[in-house]
């Protein structure tokens, strides 16, 4: 993919923070990665790094986030999940101008729409014929 140079398992993070100038968050939310990012983390981050949460907003401290752009440690966040959502009107992250707030809405795209749909038929599909289901959620896991 064109601009991702690679990808580091969650337990490898804290070794790539102080060497990327981004880091986009794109995991279920779980044990494992609950409170992954924190003021521990954001600390090792790169000044003038962005953070770009796509994941689930409760992956992030948000406090220790939200400390992090008002000293400038870090350049921006753009931020689509939070840990209380929708956002609360009076969050910091609403005021901070170096931070893009976009609505939790991908759901509403109508070509991912169709690939749900098409899911669900292919699962009926194989469910009545006593076939195996795809996607399936994964309980010990969290996903």
């Amino acid at each position: 993919m064109p601009g991702v140079t690679g990808y580091v398992a969650s337990d490898q993070i804290h070794r790539v923070l102080p060497e990327v100038d981004a880091v986009v968050l794109a995991c279920p939310l779980t044990g494992q990665t609950r409170g992954l990012i924190g003021a521990g983390e954001l600390a090792l981050m790169r000044p003038g790094s962005v953070l770009v949460n796509i994941s689930r907003g409760p992956v992030v401290d948000e406090e220790a986030l939200v400390s992090a752009l008002q000293t400038g440690h870090l350049r921006g966040a753009c931020l689509d999940v939070f840990a209380t959502e929708p956002l609360p009107a009076g969050s910091p992250l609403w005021d901070l101008p170096n931070v893009i707030i976009s609505p939790h809405s991908a759901a509403t795209v109508a070509a991912e729409n169709g690939l749900i749909t098409d899911l669900f038929i292919d699962n009926i599909r194989r469910w009545m014929a006593g076939q195996p289901l795809r996607n399936l959620y994964e309980r010990t896991v969290g996903y």
